[in-house]
C-alpha cells in the first residue's frame, strides 16, 4: 500500500487479497475516506465465515490506515 497524505494506492496483491476475503475489489479506493467507507461496508465478519477469515478480517481492520 502506497500512502501520500490522504491518496491511498493499494497493490495489486492486497487487492486480491481483500477480493478474496470479501468478493468485493477494492480497485475504486483512492483516498482514506473511501477506504473507511469499504472496510465498514465488507470487513465486517458474516454468520458464514470461518473463525480464520474472521481473524483475517479483524486484524485487517485494526491495521489499515484509516
Amino acid at each position: 500500500m502506497l500512502l501520500h497524505k490522504q491518496q491511498i494506492r493499494l497493490t495489486a496483491r492486497e487487492r486480491a487479497v481483500l477480493l478474496q476475503l470479501t468478493g468485493s475489489d477494492p480497485c475504486y479506493v483512492t483516498t482514506r475516506e473511501e477506504l473507511k467507507a469499504w472496510v465498514e461496508r465488507y470487513l465486517n465478519s458474516g454468520p458464514g465465515d470461518s473463525d480464520h477469515t474472521r481473524q483475517l478480517k479483524a486484524v485487517l481492520r485494526r491495521h489499515l490506515p484509516i
